[in-house]
């Protein structure tokens, strides 16, 4: 059978793979697994779920990133609303059928329960958007079904629906090994993965490595240790042909990023580029600021890092607001130049495009997610960019 890839790089860009929603990736999927299943246990040392509902590689990464959360949350709150619509959903059995308002009055009094720092008040549109977002998510992934929506949660805080759990629901959250209510901050989580193994050595350092380089956008050397940096470079060959067998993508070390780059057709890794026009706007702020890279009107360090202050940070964006503004939707053409700064640096921050450190670190990354307009172009369409104006 010829294997190109495609079979590890859906597992890759998607959460999982549900039957019902999509029976014939999920039986390709599962046909074709056997054929990944050394890389992705030996190699990656990552749990691959397959049972007859739905199929999912828990991608847990070497070093989190903001881009790592769910694209389409943009409040703490969110976050908390899904646990807590998890936990009401936890012992419900495949078509159990549930209203909206049963689900509202056990998160307010779960909220209360738990006494949380900030109870929903479903009085706060803001509060209503946040939980009919989390709806909307599980529905996506195939979670919970709509039944039937009489108006909308977030017209008014009075609706009522009607819906349906598919059965999965248990399957969302990952196993801990430990007592999470032991953990305080991220590096408790993180260290529960490899429970408390000694990361620099053996196994648990090759599962990193491929981990930074399959689960994360690019991977800097200040991401990593100086055993992974000894690995990468000692076991690069075999890097190069492990990853060529089983992806499509094409590795590149560089003296300062480790990034596997994927054919701009199947390019998906962590939603970016994606449909937002902000994504577009930051296509080209990083082709602008390479050609300027490249004029030598920034200046690489030793480390393929460029240093900005905010004041030549924002004289770039200003000079891609006025060469492009034109092609930009009504919103970002209408934005002052501090909210397009403000917008366009965060979510530069958000992709590790950039950090801040007196200034703006810009990071070698940049050079590998470039895009220009096409002379016909009216908008920001380099991937069928949207107006997001929630951002």
């Amino acid at each position: 059978m010829n294997h190109n890839g495609k079979e590890l790089e859906y597992l890759l860009n998607h959460y999982w793979c549900v039957k019902e929603l999509n029976q014939e990736i999920y039986f390709n999927l599962k046909n074709n697994l056997d054929y990944y299943k050394d890389f992705i246990q030996n190699k990656l040392g990552s749990r691959l779920i397959v049972n007859d509902r739905f199929i999912k590689l828990e991608k847990i990464p070497s070093v989190p990133k903001v881009y790592m959360g769910i694209s389409d949350f943009k409040d703490p709150m969110e976050y908390t609303l899904l646990l807590m619509v998890l936990l009401f959903l936890e012992d419900k059995p495949k078509l159990e059928q549930f209203i909206l308002s049963n689900l509202i009055d056990f998160i307010t009094n779960t909220a209360t329960s738990l006494e949380l720092d900030h109870l929903p008040d479903w009085n706060i549109l803001h509060h209503r958007k946040c939980l009919v977002n989390v709806l909307n998510h599980l529905k996506e992934l195939g979670i919970i079904k709509v039944v039937e929506e009489i108006n909308t949660f977030t017209e008014d805080s009075k609706a009522e629906g009607l819906y349906e759990t598919t059965g999965i629901s248990n399957y969302y959250v990952r196993e801990f090994k430990n007592n999470i209510m032991d953990y305080h901050n991220l590096i408790d989580f993180q260290n529960d993965e490899f429970n408390n193994q000694n990361e620099n050595i053996g196994d648990v350092r090759r599962y990193r490595v491929y981990r930074h380089l399959l689960y994360s956008l690019a991977s800097y050397t200040e991401d990593l240790s100086e055993f992974e940096i000894d690995y990468l470079r000692r076991f690069r060959a075999n890097i190069l042909q492990e990853l060529g067998k089983y992806t499509a993508g094409e590795l590149e070390l560089t003296r300062n990023m480790a990034v596997l780059l994927f054919p701009d057709e199947t390019q998906e890794k962590f939603d970016f580029p994606n449909n937002k026009a902000i994504s577009d706007i930051v296509l080209l702020v990083n082709d602008y600021l390479l050609k300027k890279i490249n004029e030598n009107e920034l200046e690489l360090d030793k480390e393929e890092v460029v240093f900005l202050t905010k004041e030549q940070m924002m004289r770039i964006l200003k000079e891609v607001k006025k060469t492009y503004q034109e092609q930009f939707s009504k919103y970002y053409r209408d934005l002052s130049m501090e909210d397009f700064f403000q917008e366009v640096v965060a979510y530069m921050k958000e992709y590790d495009f950039l950090r801040e450190k007196e200034g703006y670190k810009l990071y070698p990354s940049v050079s590998k997610f470039i895009g220009y307009l096409q002379k016909e172009a009216t908008q920001t369409t380099l991937f069928g960019g949207e107006i997001d104006e929630s951002f």
